[in-house]
């Protein structure tokens, strides 16, 4: 009998198959690159913030959060003091302007850093020969052991689950790419390009696909306009290359990357827009219509996603059959227990099983069988 699985996919899915892409691996290689730069004020400002944020450079994971989320703590910033100008100040037009030149100015940093940690990303989103067989053979164990519906969430930027699907599972997947509609962009010295709109509505995906993949927090692939009221997707050979991270620095593009990079504080504000809300919506589908769920890679460390979980987890009286797979003894038992709200009181939690080698060759343990059986 066909069975319904909900995926979970974490960072630690991309480091096993490329350790280049471990979180604080990036954050060095982005504080080495805007040390190095020399250029206007915004450069200025951007070493400065690294500096100020991780004088002694990164040290762990969590350093990456501490800088991508100092790049757009200014801008919010100023958004809120815009707002208050306008209630307290409505008739100084000076005050709003200044404020706006500032807010202008704090939205450069931050699109240049942030164009920065993309790249090292998308230059870094590959997996080798030996690793991407091995991605693959994952994969496709997902794909095979579970005849109906498999919804992965992916919480990483990279492509290489991407690349993966597409090579198992191509002509049942699809992803937040609406392959019937179509938008004209322009990306710098690139020039014009026909890229695909994503999906705005649940409605939109195929149900003649039966493996979704869902970007929660945005892709290298996923652009929008400012103001949101155009959302693309970029072909993967595009972000590879230098040229559309170079036309955000230099201003030449009028799109930006649709990712949610921010402090761990601020991420439940971002993911309320589009196209992360989306995501959310369609991920929760995904868990309400499984009693499988697999993660991969992923420290319970997010609350939007811990909330999703352990929502729909606490709603059902038959709990869902939960598989964890991480690497070494993070995170501990008792963490991924009280992440799904479970706690000491409650009766034995035979619902959860952990394997604690990594990802990489994870399909070939005694527990993933059991999963799957």
């Amino acid at each position: 009998m066909p069975r319904n699985v909900a995926v979970l996919v974490g960072n630690g899915l991309s480091v096993a198959f490329n350790r280049e892409l471990s979180l604080q691996s990036i954050t060095e290689e982005v504080l080495h690159r805007i040390r190095k730069l020399d250029g206007d004020d915004v450069v200025k400002a951007m070493k400065e913030l690294a500096d100020r944020v991780l004088p002694h450079g990164a040290n762990s994971n969590e350093d990456f959060e501490i800088l991508v989320g100092a790049l757009g703590a200014e801008s919010r910033t100023l958004d809120v003091l815009n707002t208050l100008a306008e209630l307290t100040e409505p008739e100084d037009e000076l005050l709003r302007t200044s404020i706006k030149q500032v807010a202008d100015f704090a939205e450069q940093v931050r699109d240049s850093g942030v164009a920065h940690v993309l790249q090292v990303i998308a230059e870094r989103s590959r997996a080798y020969q030996d690793d991407s067989e091995n991605l693959h053979a994952l994969t496709q164990s997902i794909i095979d052991s579970h005849g109906g519906d498999v919804v992965i969430a992916n919480l990483n930027y990279d492509t290489l689950l991407l690349s993966a699907l597409l090579q198992t599972c191509k002509q049942e997947m699809a992803d937040m790419g609406h392959g019937m509609q179509h938008a004209k962009v322009k990306l710098g010295k690139l020039g014009e390009h026909r890229v695909q709109k994503l999906r705005l509505e649940a409605t939109d995906f195929p149900i003649s696909r039966r493996v979704q993949l869902l970007h929660l927090h945005g892709s290298l692939t996923y652009w929008t306009k400012p103001d949101r009221s155009l959302q693309v997707k970029l072909d993967r050979d595009l972000v590879r290359g230098p040229h559309v991270w170079n036309a955000i620095r230099n201003k030449t593009s009028r799109i930006r990357p649709a990712v949610v990079l921010a402090a761990r504080r601020d991420k439940a504000e971002h993911v309320a827009q589009q196209p992360f809300a989306l995501a959310y919506e369609m991920f929760v589908k995904g868990l309400v219509n499984a009693d499988h769920w697999l993660i991969i890679g992923y420290s319970f460390r997010d609350e939007p996603v811990n909330a999703r979980l352990r929502e729909e987890f606490l709603n059902r009286a038959d709990k869902p059959k939960v598989l964890v797979v991480t690497y070494g003894d993070d995170p501990e038992r008792h963490n991924v227990e009280r992440a799904f709200g479970w706690g000491a009181e409650d009766e034995d939690n035979d619902w959860l099983t952990i394997i604690r080698t990594g990802a990489d060759g994870a399909e070939k343990t005694p527990e993933w069988a059991m999963f799957t059986s």
